[in-house]
């Protein structure tokens, strides 16, 4: 399996000990990668399944549903918007803001959610993924929006504030891809239909 670093470190570990007690003798094996080369991956072969954020549909993958991550806005315990219990996104209007690399499908979610309530931020940092960007919160050098799975840590230890929106639950689509016609073996297909019941 191929994962995106968020999804491997944060949401995949349940869903593997599940497999693992079904499946005992299979060896599980996830990388992490980009969305871009997960893709690449699975069509050419080399993975059997690839789990990804806001997922392409593609003719030669076949692609399913998996978890709407619940998107926060994220800031240091410093910050001036670290005490409120939920917040307006018209908040972050003008705002330094720490986000993803122009090719991280994450951040043209994020970017369209942003237009849509007209919101202009100042963007001082981006990074391709999710550890990189929490670290920089941390430290106070901006706010961002992320995954609420991939920030449980950091919240737990108080080093990050997680805060809700308060206009509207907004999610980030997760995804399965497996190219059309790949035959998997038993463990395999057992592990995509885990993965799609979301348990």
């Amino acid at each position: 399996m191929g994962a995106i670093y968020s999804i491997g470190m944060h949401t995949l570990p349940n869903y593997v000990k599940k497999f693992m007690v079904s499946y005992p003798k299979v060896n599980v094996h996830i990388e992490y990668f980009s969305a871009d080369r997960i893709y690449e991956l699975v069509l050419s072969g080399d993975i059997d399944i690839g789990l990804v954020a806001v997922p392409k549909r593609d003719k030669r993958l076949d692609v399913y549903d998996f978890e709407d991550e619940p998107l926060v806005l994220v800031c240091s315990p410093e910050h001036p918007l670290a005490s409120e219990s939920q917040v307006d996104i018209h908040k972050l209007q003008f705002e330094r803001f720490i986000g993803f690399e122009e090719n991280v499908p994450t951040r043209t979610w994020i970017d369209n959610i942003l237009q849509r309530y007209n919101i202009i931020i100042r963007p001082v940092m981006e990074f391709d993924n999710i550890e990189t960007v929490k670290r920089a919160v941390e430290i106070n050098s901006g706010v961002s929006i992320l995954p609420q799975t991939a920030i449980l840590q950091e919240v737990s230890s108080g080093t990050i504030k997680a805060i809700p929106f308060s206009n509207e639950k907004f999610v980030r689509p997760t995804g399965i891809i497996v190219r059309k016609g790949k035959i998997l073996s038993q463990a395999g297909r057992y592990c995509i239909e885990l993965l799609r019941k979301k348990t």
